[in-house]
């Protein structure tokens, strides 16, 4: 937990002040190489060995776009963005009742939207802060102090050091916010099902630069095909939240075969390699809400403070657009961090709520049908052309 010693009045930061980042993947990297520009020694601590790296694809697009573009890495961006992808919606005999961008060759005009590989946009930020900034891998936080000249850090070593500032980059189960705002379920908005996603060196389970979904009423499958590997997605909807343990791998694998074994379409191919192995994602289809992303020093960026879920597809864009909105705070107040971390918050929570209700309603039905009245609104959209893409 955090501990409010004294409060902290007027403080003034230099330019040099020590700040740390928990957190190594899009929202700490990106917060760190703006935290650097402005001036600060930047420390990282992330719990993994190294960078995590696997899982699907990101979108760029919207405001993240110009954000790269600021920070130079726009056009690395955009040599490793993968070709467009149609979207189609399947029904048990592989019939198509719609989607987008289904005409061969068809593309956005001007590539208003981008996809990359995630390992791609890592090496991406990572290099921007190469030799600029300290990474401790293998570390994490133990607890926080917030004294008068800054946040005492008691990491997972025993050692101790004080920062200017604490940014909290370490994602929807994130540590920092555990310590300093507390049990995570007060913050957790449980979108009413599951999600089981893994990515597999097949290319052979549908084409290329497409994505296909099947739905029955209460289970989805989807499945992104790219030139060297596919995406495996299988999400089911419950009334309630399950009692599982995170930690055990066979007992999420089972619960995937309880929900899809039997189905029809590709379900029984993509089924075929759920049990191959551990280097999975499984976890609650949910968004954080928070009423503040920060307290005293401390602020959280990204998922941390307001993940969108895995439905909407913006988690990276949100992660890069959080960080830019931060250090553009940072840099108009200096070192009055109280009312950077207000502006922060009151220029981007709109935004966040309002993607936050689209996924949460349109999103869900779309995409995860709960029953068969979803079911049958959704194909009607379909086929009148009123799904956006």
């Amino acid at each position: 937990m955090i501990n409010h010693l004294a409060p902290v009045q007027n403080p003034i930061l230099s330019s040099g002040s020590p700040v740390l980042v928990s957190g190594a993947s899009f929202a700490g990297l990106a917060t760190a190489f703006w935290l650097d520009r402005l001036g600060y020694q930047v420390t990282i601590v992330e719990v993994a060995s190294g960078l995590r790296r696997g899982g699907t694809p990101v979108d760029i697009e919207g405001e993240t776009i110009g954000i790269l573009e600021r920070m130079g890495m726009f056009d690395a961006v955009r040599a490793k963005a993968l070709p467009p992808r149609a979207f189609k919606f399947k029904d048990a005999d592989d019939h198509t009742l719609g989607g987008f961008c289904i005409d061969a060759g068809a593309e956005e005009p001007a590539r208003a939207r981008f996809e990359i590989h995630r390992d791609d946009l890592l090496d991406i930020l990572v290099s921007g802060i190469h030799g600029s900034v300290e990474i401790l891998f293998g570390r994490s936080m133990k607890q926080l102090e917030d004294e008068p000249d800054g946040v005492t850090v008691t990491l997972d070593d025993g050692t101790r050091r004080t920062f200017a500032m604490v940014f909290g980059c370490d994602g929807n189960r994130s540590n920092t916010r555990k310590l300093v705002f507390g049990d995570e379920e007060n913050f957790t908005y449980f979108m009413g099902g599951y999600v089981y996603l893994k990515v597999v060196p097949v290319t052979g389970i549908l084409p290329a630069n497409l994505s296909e979904v099947f739905s029955v009423p209460g289970r989805t499958a989807m499945l992104n095909g790219y030139d060297d590997r596919t995406d495996i997605g299988l999400a089911f909807r419950t009334e309630g939240e399950i009692d599982y343990d995170y930690r055990d791998r066979a007992q999420q694998r089972a619960m995937i075969h309880d929900h899809f074994d039997g189905l029809g379409w590709k379900v029984p191919t993509a089924l075929k390699h759920v049990g191959t192995d551990d280097n999975f994602y499984f976890d609650r289809i949910n968004q954080i809400r928070m009423p503040s992303w920060s307290k005293g020093r401390v602020v959280l960026v990204g998922d941390a403070g307001y993940c969108v879920s895995p439905v909407a597809g913006m988690g990276g864009s949100m992660a890069i657009i959080g960080a830019g909105r931060i250090a553009e705070a940072l840099k108009r107040h200096g070192a009055d961090y109280a009312a950077a971390f207000q502006e922060y918050h009151g220029k981007l929570h709109a935004f966040v709520e309002e993607v936050q209700e689209r996924t949460a309603n349109d999103g869900m039905a779309t995409l995860f049908p709960a029953d068969d009245a979803e079911m049958t609104e959704r194909d009607r959209k379909l086929r009148a052309g009123e799904l956006d893409p």
